[in-house]
């Protein structure tokens, strides 16, 4: 574990020492299940895009949770090995910053697309195929990307690389610029949490009661069994109304799942960051208290990472057709590996038998040849 000198007095608080071991130990754990599940996530929901505009939301979404992980979490892991990388130069102090606030945008807003989405095709189910469609996914989803890049560009030029002395010993830290102070410390604190969490949070709530009122609503199960009834008179796809309906139903769930999931993990976060940054006894406190404070962080940040890798389990326990499609992708990659494996084993016996034909025919010849000189 990498010591840094202003940690060494801080390593007598247990707090402190907690709050090491758990950016120690937690992050290779998230990383390695958030790797494989938005590989997974990703490579299943991209074959189905042309199907529904949702999975162009879905496959964007594992992508960009997963530029979360390698560019958020990972730098906090390699942090407890050696110098943050963000300290260590000028440009990766401004551009990781930077990518990191983007990434983190883009997932939380795709999450609120897709919301939204989905409220139009429960709510307004004739308006949905001219709304809801891949062409318009696309567009949504290339607004987000340039939107929070441009949001967050001032990064780019409000933070940089500063060098303080400590006890003769030079220490780098990536901070704001003394112009940009106030608004990197404080004000962009309120503002990022009303973008990554506070407004995402009013519109999932909002738009997710919508959802799940007109689910569970009387009158619309009524109006479905009356469609269904109408519908087994007909001779041509008596049942494809009731499947569509039950597709629909079960995006929804899961839809509302990942969203709701992601309002328990993110937001504790964002309040430990108010609660900071409001705070005016923090530049006073002791160390005692910055040690608790430091694993207060740690656990909220934590959680917040998780978001970002669990979606792929989420996706298996409430969707039938995403656990149907990935047993399918195990078992084909499972009959490539046995189909190699046999293949080469054929070629490696046939090889081994003209070997030894071949053999045999030189010890005929051979021996013939023997014959001949005696």
């Amino acid at each position: 574990m990498y010591m840094r000198p202003y940690e060494e007095f801080l390593m007598e608080y247990d707090e402190y020492v907690a709050h090491r071991y758990i950016l120690l130990i937690i992050p290779p754990i998230i990383l390695t299940v958030g790797s494989i599940g938005n590989i997974l996530s990703f490579g299943i929901l991209f074959t189905n895009t042309n199907k529904a505009s949702t999975y162009s939301y879905l496959s964007a979404l594992a992508l960009a949770d997963l530029l979360v992980l390698y560019v958020g979490l990972l730098r906090i892991w390699i942090g407890q090995f050696m110098t943050d990388l963000l300290d260590t130069n000028n440009i990766l102090c401004k551009v990781g910053i930077f990518i990191g606030y983007v990434c983190s945008d883009i997932s939380v807003w795709l999450i609120v697309a897709v919301t939204v989405e989905r409220f139009i095709v429960v709510m307004f189910p004739l308006k949905a195929p001219r709304l809801c469609n891949k062409k318009t996914a696309r567009i949504t989803i290339i607004t987000i990307i340039f939107l929070f890049i441009a949001v967050n560009s001032h990064f780019l030029w409000t933070v940089e690389l500063h060098h303080y002395n400590f006890d003769m010993v030079v220490i780098s830290k990536c901070h704001a610029k003394a112009l940009f102070t106030n608004l990197v410390e404080e004000v962009w604190p309120l503002v990022d949490a009303g973008i990554y969490s506070f407004v995402p949070f009013v519109v999932i709530i909002v738009f997710n009661g919508f959802i799940i009122r007109n689910i569970t609503s009387a009158r619309q199960a009524r109006l479905v069994l009356r469609q269904e009834s109408s519908l087994q008179k007909r001779k041509s796809g008596p049942g494809q109304s009731r499947k569509q309906t039950e597709s629909s139903k079960r995006i929804s769930v899961t839809l509302l799942v990942v969203s709701f999931s992601f309002l328990i993990t993110t937001l504790p976060m964002n309040l430990v960051l108010i609660i900071t940054s409001l705070a005016d006894e923090v530049d006073n406190e002791d160390d005692a208290e910055f040690a608790k404070r430091k694993l207060t962080s740690s656990i909220v940040e934590m959680l917040m990472y998780t978001n970002h890798s669990i979606n792929f389990f989420l996706y298996c326990i409430t969707g039938k057709k995403f656990r149907d499609q990935f047993r399918r992708l195990i078992f084909r990659v499972c009959k490539s590996h046995f189909t190699q494996t046999v293949g080469g084993n054929s070629q490696i016996f046939s090889s081994s038998s003209m070997k030894t034909t071949r053999s045999d025919i030189a010890d005929r010849d051979n021996l013939q040849i023997d014959n001949t000189r005696v």
